[in-house]
């Protein structure tokens, strides 16, 4: 299991966009194993229920994505934001963690491990080399939550004939900041052969929305339950964000409007590509109104011909947040090098810090250590360079094909009388990198240390604290000859020895 951070934010002002998206990504990321928390500000009521739902930990977000990936144990930092900048890849490489990093276009475009565009032809337009690693482009990328999927089934399941009198869903983002729901309600007013409008707004727009369409129209309050609505129309009209790909994958037939500047050139792709039509930005459409009502009435025209004009449900097939995931895996695994890479330790220097605090703050690790509780970057700061200079604890960083794969510390306990052994007795503690976990390499890792080590401490008796449940760890220390030491417990803890070790 690999613990991951996915640093987004949502407000009323930036929309969910984002959000809706990561929380895509935290659920295949969920489903294949690993551990998630969100990192980031979420103050919008939408949002918060979104989050409630999703039973995700959130957690504040430092600056310094280093310091994230290091307090919140992550060995992958995933970004779906557009404001932070290109030194997110050097904060990361600090920490040793992997940075995966969603763009639209130039929006949010910075170095990373791993890059994601999944707007539609992405892979047509490519990118500028800027040293990423693993580039995924295309629309074979668009995260969906599961139950875009489940709304996707639904859909197929029940096909909707178009009568005479449409019914038509308005979702112009789960914030609406942009007022765009009055003006797309008005479009649908003025246009012949629709029965029925519904418009999902938050309620601070509904006066608007009223003022502009009539007190015909249905307003709903965002919520979850958004699909249950979808499944029923016979037409969304949608903003060209992260709603229009889900619509896309549902199958339903879809028009779009561009409502802000960065869902431009999605918009342009998605009628490119035929997956949903268009009435244009939302500036156009607030000037020519006429042309809008136009569009609008000549789809559902095609739709009663039984002219199909979207090509979503093939083009979009759900699966992209797992393909994001699956390239995490195969991007940390490559990390590793082959079984023939050398393994060397050294000691650990100043640069090691947030290293060694993100490994020491991973779930898991924390699970079997003395103290559970995560520590934060100041303390670990003051604490592990104290460390450094300190005579009676030595700390050492192994790697493997340059990539540091486990930290090994030794602490002197006892002095020789006190401990009544013929040399002074030092305790080892190992932890290894959550993402070298699984490769075979603890018992390359204790080995390795222990050789440094001994050759500046000869004749010292080794020990080794574990808890009884802690199978993995006894079954690697009784392998590199420790022996249980049946008349001395260490608290809850299990003793292990190894005299004169070589």
């Amino acid at each position: 299991m690999t613990h991951i951070a996915i640093r987004c934010d949502a407000s009323m002002h930036g929309g969910i966009g984002h959000l809706v998206r990561a929380l895509s990504v935290a659920d295949a990321a969920r489903n294949a194993g690993h551990s998630v928390v969100l990192a980031g500000s979420f103050d919008s009521p939408l949002a918060e229920s979104l989050l409630l739902e999703a039973a995700l930990e959130t957690a504040p977000a430092p600056e310094d994505l280093g310091v994230l990936a290091a307090e919140q144990g992550a060995s992958v930092v995933h970004v779906d934001n557009y404001d932070i900048g290109p030194e997110a890849r050097a904060q990361v490489s600090v920490s040793g963690a992997l940075l995966s990093s969603m763009e639209d276009s130039t929006f949010g475009r910075r170095p990373a491990d791993v890059v994601i565009d999944s707007t539609i032809h992405a892979e047509r337009v490519g990118r500028p080399a800027d040293g990423s690693g693993e580039v995924l482009l295309g629309i074979a990328y668009a995260p969906m939550r599961a139950q875009v999927r489940e709304a996707r089934a639904h859909r197929a399941a029940s096909p909707r004939p178009l009568s005479d009198r449409a019914d038509v869903l308005i979702v112009m983002g789960g914030t609406d900041a942009m007022g765009a729901s009055a003006t797309i309600a008005s479009v649908c007013a003025r246009a012949q052969g629709i029965g029925r409008i519904r418009v999902i707004s938050p309620q601070q727009n509904w006066a608007a929305v009223r003022a502009e369409a009539g007190d015909g129209v249905e307003l709903i309050t965002p919520s979850p339950e958004l699909f249950e609505h979808v499944c029923t129309a016979d037409l969304v009209l949608s903003a060209a964000g992260t709603t229009a790909w889900e619509l896309a994958c549902i199958g339903v037939p879809s028009l779009l409007v561009a409502v802000v500047d960065n869902q431009v050139a999605g918009y342009e792709a998605a009628l490119e590509a035929g997956v949903a039509r268009g009435l244009g930005t939302l500036d156009q459409v607030r000037q020519d109104p006429a042309t809008a009502v136009r569009r609008l009435e000549a789809g559902l025209e095609d739709l009663r011909s039984g002219n199909p004009w979207s090509t979503g449900r093939r083009t979009v097939d759900g699966l992209g947040a797992e393909r994001i995931v699956a390239a995490w895996e195969v991007a940390l695994a490559s990390r590793l090098g082959g079984d023939s890479a050398e393994i060397t330790a050294r000691p650990a220097g100043p640069g090691d810090s947030l290293l060694l605090l993100r490994w020491r703050n991973d779930p898991a690790t924390r699970a079997v250590s003395r103290s559970t509780e995560p520590v934060s970057w100041e303390s670990h700061r003051s604490w592990y360079y104290g460390v450094l200079h300190r005579s009676d604890r030595c700390l050492y960083v192994v790697e493997r094909a340059q990539t540091a794969v486990g930290t090994v510390r030794f602490d002197r306990l006892a002095s020789e009388n006190e401990a009544g052994f013929s040399g002074a007795e030092w305790e080892v503690s190992i932890t290894l990198a959550p993402e070298a976990r699984g490769h075979g390499l603890a018992g390359d890792v204790l080995a390795s240390a222990q050789r440094v080590f001994l050759a500046d401490h000869p004749g010292i008796v080794l020990v080794a604290s574990i808890l009884p449940d802690n199978a993995p760890s006894q079954r690697l220390f009784r392998r590199a000859g420790y022996v249980l030491d049946p008349n001395r417990r260490d608290g809850a803890f299990d003793v292990f020895v190894r005299r004169d070790p070589r």
